[in-house]
């Protein structure tokens, strides 16, 4: 696998990163969009695109807004269609070149949303979205009243950090990655900011109130114990989603992270398989 590094700026003049991964040789059978999580960035799916790369996939992981080596304040994003026009021009840049080739997306968690609220904004870029940790019905695991004070005080102080950060042991099981995420210096493990926190329950709105507007194929991978978002978000889509390809996993016992769980080689074999399915026959080489 090839890797290579891009930056552009968006419409408000920030660089926003992205990571380029290619096949060493052979047939492309598309383009793969890998879109990250809450205070991560796209470089903790380099294994992810290492199998999808294997399949003949072309992919691209870009560093939300305020994430990784993306610029603007550390964390925040005030808007989650901001990162949404921001994943509109990668695609731009990215169909330029390669303009036959199929386009999917993977989202997790946060990136689930992005790339669920790109999918409504934009169906006929994408032929198929791939979500782990779907956060549609991220205000169920939180107090009512916990939402209203968060939507509250996004309207006077959106980048003061309040809300409850994320615990690393709701993750994942598996000891080694836990480690490699304390020690990562590009992810945020301080407070959510309560502007992107309200960010994202209002994208959650938006998504439940048009999913019957959601045509395209979608897998919606989740851990039974994940304790960040309900796995009933994707319970949610398979019920109300317009598409007649949907499909829903649930993985028993494992947490929010479920291509760094103990079940990831499942996973990600899973999402390979399926996307593999959801593409025409190849139709350039590298």
């Amino acid at each position: 696998m090839i890797e290579r590094e891009h930056a552009f700026r968006n419409a408000n003049g920030i660089a926003i990163f992205y990571r380029e991964w290619l096949p060493d040789a052979g047939k492309v059978r598309g383009i793969v969009l890998i879109v990250h999580g809450l205070g991560e960035h796209s470089g903790r799916y380099r294994h992810v695109a290492a199998a999808l790369t294997e399949a003949g996939f072309l992919c691209f992981g870009i560093d939300q807004l305020g994430h990784g080596k993306s610029g603007g304040a550390r964390v925040y994003i005030p808007d989650l269609r901001l990162a949404v026009d921001d994943l509109r021009q990668l695609v731009e840049i990215v169909t330029r070149q390669y303009a036959q080739e199929p386009v999917l997306l993977f989202g997790h968690s946060m990136g689930s949303l992005t790339g669920l609220e790109f999918a409504l904004h934009y169906p006929d870029r994408l032929c198929g979205i791939a979500l782990s940790g779907a956060a549609v019905n991220c205000e169920e695991t939180r107090p009512a009243w916990l939402m209203k004070l968060c939507l509250f005080a996004a309207s006077y102080v959106p980048r003061l950090r309040l809300s409850p950060p994320t615990l690393p042991r709701v993750l994942t099981h598996e000891d080694e990655i836990l480690k490699e995420w304390w020690e990562d210096p590009l992810i945020d493990r301080g407070m959510w900011r309560v502007g992107t926190s309200a960010a994202l329950v209002l994208s959650s709105r938006r998504i439940r109130q048009s999913a019957h507007q959601l045509t395209l194929p979608i897998l919606a991978l989740h851990g039974s114990d994940d304790h960040l978002v309900p796995a009933s978000g994707a319970l949610f889509l398979r019920q109300h989603a317009a598409s007649a390809d949907v499909s829903v996993k649930i993985y028993e016992g494992m947490r929010h992270e479920l291509v760094n769980e103990t079940c990831r080689e499942d996973v990600i074999q899973t999402l390979t398989h399926w996307m593999l399915e959801r593409v025409a026959a190849p139709v350039c080489v590298l």
